[in-house]
């Protein structure tokens, strides 16, 4: 693993500093991506492009590149954060594109030193102008993460760590209607395209191409895997147990992608032939491969004789065609083989090569990572199921049987999609086996289509969110949504099954009523509600009205002690020291003449009062435990208010002597005794 280091900043020097410090310690010091990156390229070959917002070109001209005063800055910060965070996508380059255009944008220039908030801002605004909605939320989190460590790093003069990126995430839960029926239609494989392929799998294909691509889809069918897994399987990833009922089960091992790790995935019983088929014509256009990936791990200095190797010792001078015959190179004349032997960068000569000499050239030709397949799943080209020659499955060009080809998602995905833009030159597997839609149109699918079908089928199987995520080989359950796509007419079929009883489309079941009961009959109730508060119990009628005394359970007529709870009492006494020393500081205050002072000075005055005459009856030995005990209080409630009000009024039209004044006067003095 390349050496690490944790970045830390000096803060007696200025931003600057720090920062051209920073950017000479990942380029110098650094080893991520390799000892032997071109730092001062803007393109690091299958890792990074460091162009402008809005170019998508591997190979930008300058007038597409990122500004220089940034791009120091952008190639550092990259491979910092990949170093301690390595990832597949690498956003960090979608959120430097952004910043870096914001900069030019707002500032004028894009030094990063300039970085601000209206900076930020302009960078989320054109991230979603570039970006789709996943897209643009990984970018904006991106752009809060930069603005993070900046900040914290002292790497600019402005703290930028109160930003957040203002893109919600985007809702990835199943919806009803037109747009649900949109994205359903887009995310799971057309059904003709699908008949269509597997017509062409039963019907035993001659060609390797196509016996490739519809292996691997049916693969992709079997299970729910993602097309880098199946590339990536291992030619002994077949698997078969007895379970416990006796009966036989046949899965694959592999290793997942998304943090699930290793894990063998097991097929459904329907499927297990045509799996089986699969991995068997896998196997079958892998095998020349495979064995010249093994003589070369067994045997690296000896050249490998293939079907067509002219039969020589290794050191006998070659002729030309003998040369080119070696290589697998075309010998329709001897201007083809100089012209092969020229594009492999070798000398067009006769009695020049020996097939030690070319063997020495050929391992040069090896890929980059050569034995090994997959180096983090353990797998070699001599075990890798989809190991190929180059040009193998060309129409014009010989295969050639010393050089490696490790297939990749593309390469599959280009036989299953129509690329429109190389008009009708390219021809998928459709076109070439005639399948077309009812309207005449080409057919195309995509090899996640297969994944979100086989997920939809589990759910609407009554498969568990847990047996789905397994089978499909997440770490998150909740990743199960994205590929759930369910209708909702199937949904609510689901539900209805779950109680026959009930029906959510059709004739109305019956409805039990529940009306509100009466005041009286609520009076009946055996066992009234009560509220526990910090000192005791609550016993408001909440079916009147809310709490008058927004919690102030002290000075309330209605709030209840238990004789006896020594917890309660001791938080009364702890209530009661504090509104002490409150009402100390007030009565200090009205000497200072502060204003307003001789209203806490009442209040508190008041809560102490209370307080006192509380805890001497919690503390009398003469009341025996488990008394409930309730203070008497003037207390002011919004009935009080309105009950005075209307006695006054009463009294001022001459109406004292009518019932409604005697009424009102009979409850002015029930709620002025704190009876409850």
């Amino acid at each position: 693993m390349a050496e690490l280091f944790q970045f830390k900043p000096h803060f007696e020097v200025t931003a600057s500093e720090n920062l051209s410090l920073f950017i000479g310690k990942c380029r110098d010091e650094l080893k991520v991506f390799g000892e032997n990156l071109d730092w001062q390229s803007f393109v690091w070959p299958k890792i990074a492009v460091f162009a402008k917002l809005g170019v998508t070109t591997r190979k930008p001209a300058s007038n597409e590149c990122m500004d220089d005063t940034f791009t120091e800055f952008a190639k550092a910060y990259l491979r910092y954060q990949q170093g301690h965070n390595p990832t597949g996508t690498r956003n960090e380059l979608k959120a430097l594109r952004a910043v870096e255009a914001a900069l030019i944008q707002v500032k004028g220039n894009a030094s990063i030193d300039r970085l601000s908030i209206d900076c930020l801002d302009e960078a989320v605004v054109l991230a979603k102008q570039h970006y789709s909605s996943g897209s643009a939320y990984q970018c904006g989190r991106e752009i809060e993460r930069l603005a993070v460590f900046l900040s914290d790093n002292n790497l600019i003069p402005s703290n930028l760590k109160t930003w957040k990126n203002p893109i919600p995430r985007p809702s990835d839960t199943t919806k009803t209607g037109k747009e649900a029926k949109a994205v359903r239609e887009k995310k799971l494989p057309n059904e003709i395209a699908l008949n269509a392929i597997a017509e062409i799998f039963a019907s035993e294909p001659s060609k390797q191409r196509d016996i490739f691509t519809t292996s691997v889809f049916a693969m992709l069918m079997a299970a729910p895997s993602r097309i880098t897994e199946i590339l990536t399987l291992p030619a002994d990833c077949e698997v078969t147990e007895i379970d416990k009922n006796g009966v036989e089960r046949y899965g694959w091992r592999f290793f997942s992608g998304k943090g699930y790790e290793g894990d063998i995935k097991w097929i459904p019983t329907v499927m297990v032939e045509v799996a089986k088929t699969a991995v068997k014509r896998a196997k079958g256009l892998s095998s020349h491969a495979r064995k010249l990936a093994r003589w070369i791990e067994t045997n690296p200095d000896k050249f490998y004789r293939h079907e067509n190797c002219p039969d020589v010792s290794d050191t006998e001078k070659l002729t030309i065609t003998q040369a080119c015959q070696a290589l697998g190179l075309s010998i329709k004349d001897e201007s083809t083989c100089r012209s092969g032997l020229k594009s492999k960068g070798l000398k067009q000569a006769s009695n020049f090569h020996t097939l030690d000499s070319l063997w020495v050239h050929v391992k040069e030709w090896l890929p980059e990572d050569f034995p090994w397949f997959d180096k983090d799943k353990g797998i070699k080209y001599s075990n890798a199921l989809f190991v190929l020659n180059i040009n193998q499955f060309h129409g014009n060009r010989g295969c050639l049987p010393l050089e490696l080809f490790k297939p990749s998602n593309n390469f599959f995905n280009n036989d299953i999609i129509t690329r429109e833009s190389l008009g009708g030159v390219h021809k998928s597997i459709f076109d070439r086996y005639s399948y077309f839609n009812e309207d005449g149109s080409r057919l195309k699918m995509t090899s996640k289509q297969a994944r979100h079908l086989l997920n939809t089928m589990a759910q609407r199987g009554g498969l568990s969110n847990l047996e789905i995520a397994k089978w499909s080989g997440r770490a998150d359950v909740k990743q199960n949504r994205t590929y759930n796509h369910m209708t909702e007419y199937e949904l609510v079929a689901m539900a209805e099954q779950l109680d026959t009883s009930k029906s959510l489309f059709g004739p109305m079941g019956e409805v039990s009523s529940h009306f509100p009961v009466s005041i009286q009959e609520f009076n009946t109730l055996e066992q009234a509600a009560a509220h526990v508060t910090e000192y005791g119990y609550c016993v408001h009628d909440y079916t009147m009205s809310p709490c008058d005394k927004y919690r102030d359970c002290l000075n309330c007529s209605e709030q209840v002690c238990i004789k006896g709870d020594t917890v309660k009492l001791e938080r009364i006494k702890a209530q009661l020291d504090r509104t002490e020393a409150l009402l100390q500081k007030a009565e200090q205050g009205i000497d200072e003449g502060s204003l307003g002072a001789d209203r806490w000075f009442t209040y508190h005055q008041k809560t102490a009062t209370r307080l006192r005459e509380l805890v001497s009856i919690l503390e009398n030995p003469e009341i025996e435990k488990g008394a409930q005990i309730k203070l008497r209080g003037n207390d002011f409630t919004q009935l009080r208010r309105v009950v005075e009000k209307k006695a006054v009024e009463s009294i001022s039209n001459d109406l004292s002597d009518c019932d409604e004044a005697s009424i009102l006067e009979d409850i002015t003095k029930m709620l002025g005794g704190g009876i409850g």
